[in-house]
């Protein structure tokens, strides 16, 4: 399998699954639900907030890369540099 960008300085870190997600520009809320072990609110919320999801027709699709952005500023509870606001941003 090809790696692309930094990904290679991270792979003795890095399973299959991992490189295959990757790959993924959009995913469903439940492929995130599994993948980042979060609830299914919790993933909508930052989503949501992080300005990720792209709705087509009844599909809900999120951006990988910005959802990513979003959860590496203020973690996977919304909270690192707490901000009192609907979306913390």
């Amino acid at each position: 399998m090809i790696m692309f960008g930094t990904i290679w300085m991270f792979s003795d870190q890095i399973d299959d699954e991992d490189l295959l997600f990757a790959q993924k520009s959009f995913i469903t809320i439940t492929m995130a639900i599994e993948y980042y072990g979060m609830s299914y609110k919790a993933v909508n919320h930052a989503a949501d907030c992080a300005g990720a999801i792209y709705k087509l027709n009844k599909k809900v699709l999120i951006s990988r890369e910005i959802f990513e952005d979003y959860l590496r500023k203020h973690g996977k509870d919304g909270r690192r540099n707490y901000v009192p606001s609907n979306c913390y941003r």
